[in-house]
């Protein structure tokens, strides 16, 4: 695609652990356009987090590994050759340049994300002297412009306060704040809103959505709510258990939904007004070490067949740009892609 920033193919990221390897992504593949709000949509413990850590090369070693795959980062625009993440030392001084530069991050909790002997102002500055070479001043003006821009008042005073004189929801917009102070091409958003209230939460992702389209980047929304996915983004990957189950628009995820997986996720949303009692995915998410053999779903999936407990779907072609993994649609062209 001629406007592709970031490409992902065959990621496996595996950690050894005393009771074996756990496969938390496995065989992943997507892209992502620039200016696309990009989402990644599954139960805790299916591969999100892992995937985006992957990207930023932060998967905690020795015990996690990338052991096969490519991330390539089109940072030169789409006909030039690529950088490939994978291959790049996590320390080295060029994926210290992607990471928080070109591409930036926002984690779940901002409270173990933020320094609490540092003020917010110091550590956005921080940011912005490694990334931009602005010197202590220009990068206090641009801290204290960033915080404007996320909606705290008083950006000047705030400046000098700690994590802990902020409420959670100043805490997340801080880091909101240093991650969008270098510009980013790319904004990775884990969970941005998994501790805060309802309230705070809608205001949240209105800031987000906002400043994507003021900063003109693109996103990577990683989410286990589905209504967050279907209020800003275009295109969706359904991950279960380290594996993409399904992959579309956001429009035919909501409407038009191929696997049992994801119908099941719909079905547990619950709805204004409505008096039908959610519909619950029976069964919960496998052991990472003792997975079942064939389909990972099969155990839980109330249209498993025989050969779902015997063996791996393929991705099948199920529309223009929508590929579902599972045997139901066997009979579909086979994308080997």
């Amino acid at each position: 695609m001629e406007n592709k920033l970031i490409e992902v193919k065959g990621l496996k990221t595996y950690f050894e652990t005393e009771e074996g390897t756990v496969k938390a992504v496995d065989d992943v593949s997507f892209s992502i356009n620039k200016g696309e709000t990009f989402g990644v949509v599954g139960e805790s413990g299916c591969g999100k987090s892992v995937t985006a850590l992957s990207i930023m090369q932060l998967v905690p070693r020795p015990r996690g590994n990338i052991v096969s795959g490519k991330i390539n980062y089109f940072i030169n625009g789409p006909d030039q050759e690529p950088i490939d993440i994978t291959l790049l030392s996590p320390y080295s001084a060029e994926m210290r340049n992607i990471r928080g530069n070109e591409i930036a991050m926002i984690f779940q909790e901002p409270m173990t994300s933020l320094n609490p002997v540092y003020t917010v102002g110091d550590q956005i500055i921080e940011a912005i002297k490694l990334h931009q070479g602005y010197d202590k001043y220009q990068a206090r003006e641009k801290a204290i412009e960033m915080l404007d821009h996320v909606g705290i008042s008083a950006p000047e005073q705030r400046v000098d306060e700690y994590p802990f004189e902020l409420s959670g929801g100043m805490r997340q917009r801080v880091m909101i704040a240093m991650a969008l102070s270098c510009n980013p091409s790319l904004l990775i958003a884990d969970e941005p809103t998994t501790a805060l209230d309802v309230t705070i939460e809608a205001q949240i992702l209105e800031l987000i959505k906002e400043l994507k389209k003021k900063f003109n980047m693109a996103m990577m929304m990683i989410t286990h709510d589905l209504n967050v996915v279907g209020e800003i983004t275009d295109n969706v990957i359904v991950m279960y258990t380290g594996k993409v189950v399904e992959m579309a628009s956001t429009e035919e995820i909501f409407y038009n939904h191929k696997h049992p997986y994801t119908t099941g996720l719909l079905n547990s949303i619950p709805r204004i007004g409505s008096r039908e009692k959610l519909k619950p995915i029976k069964g919960s998410v496998p052991n990472l070490y003792y997975l079942p053999k064939g389909c990972y779903f099969a155990p839980r999936c109330p249209e498993a067949m025989n050969i779902c407990y015997k063996q791996e779907s393929p991705m099948f072609k199920t529309g223009e740009r929508h590929m579902t993994k599972c045997w139901l649609y066997q009979g579909e062209e086979y994308d080997e892609e």
